[in-house]
Parts: C-alpha cells; structure tokens; sequence
C-alpha cells in the first residue's frame, strides 16, 4: 500500500513521531512524508534535508516553513501536486487539525481517501482555525463550542476517519461519530530507540520534560520542585523546557544552586541521555504530556505523577501515582529507597512502551486504522 503522510515538521532527528511511518517502510509499505524543512520549537531550532530516505521512507520538504504555504501557496502546490502525482497514495494520513489545508486540499484534489490525526477530539481541545480560539474558550464556551462542531463537521465531511491520542478522549468518541467520522485511539509513537550501556542511571536525579506552560499544569511544578529537594533523597532535579513559567523555575535554580538544573531546550538525542540517567521522571500534567510519558516509559525511567490521565496510567504496574501534590514527597521517598518499587515501575513501563508506544506498535495500530476504513486490502 502506498502511504501519504503529511506533518507541519517531522524529522527523526526531533520528532519521535516520525518512527511510526518508517516502521511502516520497514515492515513492506510504500511511504511518503511531504513536510517542513525547518522548525523552532521546544527541542530549539531544527533543520532536516529536502530530501531524504530512512528506514525505506522517503521525507520530501519542497518548503522551508510550514507557514509558506499561505505565503506562497501556487509555488508550493505545484511542487508538491508533482510529488503526489508520481507517488499515486492510496491514503492520506494528515497530523493536527490546524495542519487540516494541505491534506484535505491533496485528499480532493487527487480523490484520494483522507484521515486525519489529532491530539484531542474533545471539543474544547480542538485547535480549529480561528484567532483568539483560548480566549473564546474562557469567556464563550458555549459559542467554542458550537465552532468547533462545526469545525468537525466540516472536516468529516472531507475525511473517512479520525485518529486520536489521548486516551482520556475514549469517550468521546460517540460525538465524533455523530459526524458520520470514524474515530480510532491510536498512542502517540516515542520510539526511543536501543538502550545506551554507557549511561549510569542516579536513583536520585528526578526529571520533568515538556512545556512550561499553564495547560501542562506548570504551577504545579512550581510548587512541586521545593517539595521534592527538601523532602525526598532526590540531590538533583532537571527541567527540561520553554514555557511562560521559565522565570520562575529560573529564580528557584537560584534558590536551589546546584540541585536544580535548567534547560530551556535540548536535541532530542539528549533529552533522552538525561532520561536514561534519571532515577524518575515527575509530571503535574493533567491531561497531556504523552510523549514524556511515553519516553520515561521506553527509557525504563520509572514515572510519578499526581494526576490519573483520565485512566491512561495504571498505578499498580506502569506508574507511580501520588494521592495529590501533599503525597509526593512520600511517594517519590519510596520510589528512591525501595528496589522493589524502581523494578516494577521501570519493567512495568517498558512493556507498555512496547506494546503500544514504540514505532513498531504504533505503525501497527495505523494499519489496522487504515484497514478498518479503506476496507481489506485485495
């Protein structure tokens, strides 16, 4: 089968994500990621080739930014309306509903099948394309959220089926059907790649990954940081992330010279070195954040957090979860101290990562998507 996939940026240097498809290209399929060629974002500044083919998948960027295709959108088109037409996809897999133009545009153009993945299906959760979409959300929820039905009701009319990420949205997915949508939770990918022998793993080294921003629930981890250095066996803590809230992770390495280190972005090859060296990784989101889960997972990092995620963690087997921020310092106290609990939580976490969050199980999963509403394969 030939496979389209279509991202703002992906590139195996940044993105995780992009080990999915070249699993696929592994595994026998016909692959083509049309994308970026440069991006800034939390892992800094990224630049990939025009071209370029790995694992068997070929990576075409003919623009340099995502946003040149309202730029330039005729020199752009052409570019790409050449590409499409020599490849001949079966599908279209297009990544985030605010990257919905291009894929919807090849999708009618070329009478070519299209599903979308998204993050969320949740209504409040749906990054439709219109300016001042938070503040609406806060002073106009009900008007949010007629907009973004009709957001979805366009889109299902343009697409077969719709992916989603959080597991949280399982629920959801009733709505979405309502639309005449086909919907599918399918895991983000954090293919994290073969563990590194040369790292040394430090029981008390704690690490947090991600956005400093509100919707990651970043004030907790204000409050959260002065806990884990007073309270808990933990020598060293590292933040790892841009955000709103750098200021105020920056005046608490102050207070905390030398136990607190922060980095406002690292590659991702790094981030997961650090990872790797870590005794636990500790996050306050409270419905995102998957690919920092899913990399302590894969990294073997045993993961705490203060929050359920909606049902996606299993506190028994993948993750530590404290009884609210007041129970974190005894829960991360017993994770240093206790050999028992850092084997469970580091085993159990990798066998879900391996399940259903490496490369391999991921492409896994869009196959079965893509079968579920192309039909069986002749």
């Amino acid at each position: 089968m030939k496979l389209l996939f279509v991202f703002h940026y992906c590139s195996v240097e940044t993105n995780d994500i992009a080990w999915a498809p070249i699993s696929l290209a592994v595994a026998g399929e016909h692959v083509l990621v049309i994308t970026a060629r440069h991006e800034s974002g939390l892992k800094g500044e990224s630049f990939a080739p025009e071209r370029e083919v790995v694992g068997g998948a070929e990576f075409y960027r003919p623009f340099s930014e995502w946003t040149d295709l309202r730029k330039r959108p005729f020199s752009c088109w052409r570019e790409i309306e050449r590409e499409v037409r020599e490849f001949g996809p079966d599908v279209v897999i297009g990544f985030g509903e605010f990257n919905y133009r291009l894929p919807v545009k090849i999708s009618r153009n070329f009478r070519i099948p299209l599903i979308l993945y998204m993050e969320y299906i949740r209504p409040e959760k749906i990054a439709f394309p219109l300016k001042g979409r938070t503040m609406l959300l806060r002073y106009a929820p009900a008007i949010h959220r007629r907009v973004s039905g009709m957001f979805m009701r366009y889109l299902a009319k343009r697409a077969i089926g719709v992916m989603f990420a959080y597991y949280g949205d399982h629920n959801r997915i009733s709505e979405v059907e309502r639309y005449g949508l086909k919907a599918f939770h399918v895991p983000w990918c954090t293919e994290v790649g073969a563990e590194d022998p040369s790292v040394n793993r430090d029981r008390k080294t704690g690490i947090y990954i991600g956005s400093l921003a509100p919707f990651k629930n970043a004030a907790e981890l204000l409050r959260a940081i002065p806990m884990i250095l007073e309270q808990t066996p933990t020598e060293r803590f590292i933040v790892i992330g841009p955000g709103s809230y750098a200021d105020k992770v920056k005046e608490l390495q102050l207070r905390y010279d030398g136990k607190l280190h922060y980095i406002p972005s690292v590659p991702r090859s790094e981030a997961l070195r650090l990872l790797r060296s870590a005794g636990y990784g500790y996050t306050p989101v409270q419905d995102c954040g998957l690919g920092f889960i899913g990399d302590c997972w894969g990294t073997g990092t045993p993961l705490v957090t203060t929050h359920s995620l909606d049902g996606l963690v299993n506190p028994d087997r993948d993750t530590l979860v404290a009884q609210g921020l007041p129970d974190l310092p005894g829960a991360i106290r017993a994770l240093v101290t206790s050999d028992e609990l850092f084997n469970r939580y580091r085993l159990g976490g990798m066998e879900r990562y391996q399940a259903s969050y490496s490369g391999e199980a991921v492409a896994k999963r869009y196959l079965e998507v893509i079968n579920a509403c192309l039909g069986p394969r002749n």
